[in-house]
């Protein structure tokens, strides 16, 4: 069974017995449907095989468009933010403004203080970066995890809301309000979550590097050895990916919540359902998106990501091997090189190979399919 016979099978009501018709769909297609399906059960079985690829084509079209508002319009909103974050609490400038000032003036800095500067930069190098691999990565599938459910819902909500309109019942679809305050949490790590990160990556990343001399020579499998040495350590501190991406009690803190809160009075309207709607179908929608990251197909998506990164990264740092592969680089020549890639990686979308090279990662399209067609996170291990 391919994706799109999965997906339209996960997404029918079967208690109610009603079909979700696509989003895209007209009123008059699925009154007709409505039809066939309720009035004549006893349709040929060909006829009803037409009419399920025509509404599985509209399933794929919906779930395609989901990936491409994912890659063009959320995550560039919030990479903005990360990056500043990042670079505001792991700032180098400090650093390399001294030891310049020690190269102009050899008066100016003891050896001791030389030594310790350049401990203190060959850290925060490799922190900076490995915490752009690791939080552009949770971002990008942490907001894929995100629009994925939402359109599973909106897409549900609207086949439903057609079919109940016809029958006279009431049913109450996923309101903007709820729709925004669920969006609202791809801002935590951007602007919480990163903190809590740049802390444990920066612990791995000193115990590592505490016994690495800046002047020994790095070939670039030996730099391989060593991010994945530093990976591993802090993957072995590591309890649960969730607590970087989403706060424990599921509240924004004041000053998130407060943007999300001035949003939605802008665009609040008398058909908006209460309060109480929002919060229980929001509380749902958590629910959901905490079984997913806590599930084993987030951790085997989050792994085959990260090591395409990483490799990723390796081939951009592998141009500055040439003339040096044999004998290596020393590893304080290295560290301009490894702390900028840090800024690449958090680059515009639209300019940045590594969020592309995601997006086309077979593991993360499988991926995002599973969690459009689950039915409440749950069916994830």
């Amino acid at each position: 069974m391919d994706f799109i016979e999965f997906g339209f099978s996960k997404l029918r009501n079967l208690e109610t017995g009603y079909l979700v018709i696509p989003e895209h769909c007209t009123i008059c297609l699925v009154q007709s449907v409505y039809l066939v399906v309720l009035l004549f059960p006893y349709v040929k079985k060909l006829h009803l095989k037409l009419l399920f690829a025509t509404w599985n084509g509209r399933l794929q079209s919906h779930f395609e468009s989901i990936q491409r508002i994912s890659d063009s319009t959320t995550l560039p909103s919030v990479l903005p933010h990360l990056k500043a974050r990042l670079f505001e609490l792991v700032n180098l400038s400090g650093l390399t403004e001294k030891l310049m000032t020690g190269k102009e003036d050899p008066q100016a800095l003891s050896s001791k203080e030389k030594l310790q500067l350049w401990q203190e930069l060959k850290v925060l190098s490799f922190t900076r970066t490995l915490c752009a691999m690791w939080s552009v990565t949770l971002l990008d599938l942490f907001i894929r995890t995100q629009l994925n459910i939402l359109g599973r819902h909106v897409y549900i909500d609207t086949a439903r809301d057609m079919s109940v309109a016809k029958a006279g019942e009431l049913y109450k679809p996923l309101s903007m309000s709820c729709q925004h305050k669920f969006i609202a949490f791809a801002d935590y790590l951007p602007h919480k979550g990163v903190d809590g990160l740049i802390r444990d990556v920066h612990t791995s990343v000193e115990s590592v590097m505490k016994s690495k001399s800046l002047k020994e020579a790095y070939r670039i499998s030996h730099l391989r050895d060593l991010f994945l040495h530093i990976q591993q350590s802090f993957q072995e501190n590591q309890e649960r990916w969730v607590q970087y991406v989403l706060p424990e009690d599921n509240i924004l803190p004041d000053d998130l919540a407060a943007a999300s809160s001035a949003a939605d009075a802008a665009r609040l309207s008398m058909s908006e359902p209460s309060a109480a709607d929002d919060a229980e179908k929001l509380e749902q929608l958590m629910f959901e998106t905490r079984n997913v990251l806590t599930s084993n197909e987030f951790a085997d998506v989050l792994g085959a990501s990260l090591d395409a990164v990483l490799e990723a990264v390796l081939e951009d740092l592998s141009e500055i091997y040439r003339g040096n592969l044999d004998t290596g680089i020393p590893l304080a020549k290295l560290l301009p090189p490894v702390a900028s890639t840090g800024s690449t990686l958090l680059e515009h979308p639209d300019e940045n190979r590594y969020i592309q090279i995601l997006a086309q990662l077979p593991q993360v399209q499988s991926f995002c399919a599973l969690v459009y067609s689950s039915s409440t996170g749950e069916d994830l291990g």
